[in-house]
């Protein structure tokens, strides 16, 4: 789980990358979105988790910085309270992290997940995720 979120951020960190001009003054904008399941922390059960984003990339020679700004929802009435998700490119370091909120009207149950990597030449040396319950004990498979 946590390796596929990493890597879904640095799938949309890329795409935005390969869109932006080749020395873009302003941050290039734009939109994007995609769907994975995953363990609902509260409960215990796999739902569909759908991330929206609207992100930003400024880039400054061969460094960038990339901020997407989430909302979204899951198959099991979550909605997504508030979301950020940063990464910034120098000298080839990436490091990166998201941090998101979710909220069950029906049920008032909350959970938060919330991650960071730091890769160097290629390799990811620090990847900490973490997926709790906020308004109970945390149930995961």
């Amino acid at each position: 789980m946590r390796r596929a979120l990493s890597l879904i951020g640095a799938v949309a960190m890329l795409v935005g990358v390969m869109a932006l001009p080749a020395a873009a003054d302003e941050p290039e904008v734009f939109r994007d979105s995609f769907s994975f399941p995953a363990p609902n922390p509260c409960t215990g059960l796999e739902h569909i988790v759908t991330i929206n984003l609207l992100i930003s990339i400024h880039e400054h020679g061969d460094d960038f910085f990339f901020r997407a700004q989430r909302s979204g929802h899951t198959s099991d009435g979550y909605v997504m309270t508030s979301g950020r998700e940063s990464f910034s490119v120098y000298n080839g370091t990436v490091e990166g992290f998201f941090r998101d909120r979710w909220h069950n009207p029906d049920t008032g149950e909350r959970f938060e997940a919330a991650g960071r990597f730091l890769e160097i030449d290629g390799e990811i040396v620090q990847d900490d995720f973490r997926l709790v319950c906020v308004t109970g004990p945390t149930i995961l498979p």
